[in-house]
């Protein structure tokens, strides 16, 4: 589970990043799928979840990623 790397802070930078741009991916298409499908409010919810992992990507590059509840 992607989001448990929250309350881990043993964790490997490589794996987070990886974890990272999974739920990227993820995110992304399910916003696509829901587009596809009418269900546009529940689009905009993955598209603000992309934008929430993009900016822990951005933090793990500059290095100012910490978990959230560790």
């Amino acid at each position: 589970m992607a989001s448990a790397r929250h309350f881990r802070t043993d964790q490997n930078p490589a794996q987070t990043k990886q974890e990272i741009e999974a739920d990227i991916t993820n995110s992304r298409r399910a916003q696509r799928d829901l587009q596809a499908a009418g269900q546009h409010r529940l689009a905009e919810t993955m598209r603000a979840a992309t934008d929430e992992h993009l900016d822990e990507l951005a933090e793990l590059d500059a290095g100012t990623w910490t978990p959230n509840h560790a």
